[in-house]
């Protein structure tokens, strides 16, 4: 009696259930009856489970393929062919779903991804983004250099985990173009300077798909993406955060800690201490009008501004003079103080509005000449060992200095003139931008409270 009302109730169950009852031919004439009747959710439903089944799966996979492609989901359509592809191979029609279905995937995957990387860049200036990138790439460059010691286990971990970082910092170069291009309306200069950029985006690409592969040469082209992240971040750094930067190189020409991707420390001090003295004028008097609508800003009065604009006059003096030979420590200590004293006078800004100075910037108590001549091996601030072999790889070419210093004159002038033209269009984007964060906030100013609150 028992085994009778179990075997009734398996019954039931499949008269509710009917797939779980039915045979595959079964499942598959429901499928294609209610393709037909152009169902397509439903005939979803029923031939999608069947794809991988040995009798009809290819034939559910190839009416799966077309669905999807016809409601615009490639993703699911390439799949679904690949499947009756690979049961029929020599097959002409499974060969030319399988090809139209793949039509068009990489160039849908490219935008998808640029789409996702905008949508999570939204708000953000070209300047964070750019010194937040930069910041990485250092990190990464760091931890490249020896990742291939470790074990073979050890070592395709973290191959994964920098191919990785590399691909996203591949990503930063994106919302930057995209603000380029809304703010430019010179045409021709845009292309210019998207050319470039897309050149640096392929760098870091190639640069994590070597990773990946444990390629040998990955180094060198981290190496080469960390000097584009660098180059472009001081065309587009604001003031407050140039001075964090300027203090991390400045402290490090100080302690003599070797130079940091063959950029000596003293010559990246002196280029953020002009980049924040040419964006100065500008920054500070649209922070004043900022601070005239928004009293949670703290002043920055008239007189700090003269007393900022001086200070940084002399600091420009004191680098200049200790870039290129052999630096006075007691000009550099003074240069540290001045950079400390424009911090102290800039206004702090809540929620980061400075810019976040990186982990050592400040700096390690001075040793005297006798220890640090002892320890001048032993100080690898920020991580910069790479940079000695470098270093002495240069010693034997000093006998072509005098031709290559009149090569290099030519391409600094023309670098000079790109980079000039970059920082225009790059100014313009950070312009637009602000434009657009103020008008959300006067917005937001005008907007009628909720009923619920009151404007006593």
């Amino acid at each position: 009696m028992t085994r009778l009302v179990f075997a009734a109730c398996l019954v039931c169950t499949a008269s509710a259930f009917g797939d779980v009852a039915e045979s595959p031919v079964e499942a598959w004439n429901a499928g294609v009856e209610l393709y037909r009747k152009g169902d397509f959710t439903n005939a979803l439903g029923v031939l999608r489970p069947m794809m991988l089944e040995k009798s009809y799966g290819p034939r559910a996979a190839e009416i799966v393929a077309k669905i999807e492609r016809e409601r615009g989901n490639a993703e699911e359509a390439a799949a679904a062919a690949q499947i009756a592809l690979r049961a029929w191979p020599d097959d002409a029609r499974a060969n030319r779903n399988f090809t139209r279905a793949i039509d068009g995937l990489p160039e849908m995957r490219k935008r998808k991804r640029i789409d996702a990387v905008l949508k999570a860049s939204q708000g953000r200036d070209p300047s964070s983004i750019m010194l937040e990138a930069t910041k990485s790439a250092r990190r990464l460059l760091e931890e490249t250099g020896s990742y291939m010691t470790n074990s073979a286990e050890r070592t395709v971990a973290l191959a994964d985990r920098y191919a990785a970082e590399a691909s996203r910092l591949a990503d930063a170069w994106i919302p930057v173009k995209e603000a380029i291009c809304s703010a430019v309306t010179n045409e021709e200069q845009a292309s210019t300077i998207v050319l470039q950029l897309d050149g640096a985006e392929a760098k870091t690409r190639k640069a994590s798909s070597q990773i990946g592969d444990l390629d040998p040469d990955a180094y060198a082209s981290v190496s080469e993406a960390e000097h584009d992240f660098t180059r472009f971040l001081k065309l587009v750094i604001m003031p407050p955060a140039a001075i964090d930067e300027d203090l991390v190189a400045q402290s490090n020409a100080w302690q003599d800690v070797v130079s940091f991707n063959g950029r000596p420390w003293q010559q990246d001090a002196l280029d953020y201490t002009r980049e924040f003295r040419r964006k100065f004028p500008a920054w500070a008097k649209e922070y004043e009008q900022r601070a005239q609508s928004d009293t949670n800003l703290p002043p920055f009065s008239a007189e700090d501004q003269a007393k900022v604009s001086a200070l940084s006059t002399d600091l420009e003096k004191l680098q200049m003079g200790c870039v290129g030979k052999e630096a006075d420590p007691t000009d550099q200590e003074k240069a540290l103080g001045i950079i400390r004293e424009i911090k102290e006078l800039l206004p702090k800004e809540s929620g980061g509005g400075q810019g976040q100075p990186q982990s050592n910037s400040q700096p390690p108590p001075k040793q005297d000449d006798k220890n640090q001549q002892n320890d001048k091996d032993e100080k690898p601030q920020d991580g910069q060992d790479q940079g000695q072999d470098q270093k002495q790889d240069q010693d034997p070419k000093q006998d072509n200095q005098g031709d290559e210093d009149e090569k290099s004159g030519e391409q600094g002038e023309e670098e000079s003139k790109d980079d000039q033209e970059i920082e225009a269009m790059l100014r313009k984007a950070q312009e637009r931008n602000d434009e657009h964060e103020a008008d959300k906030k006067a917005r937001m100013r005008k907007a009628p409270l909720p009923p619920n609150e009151r404007d006593w």
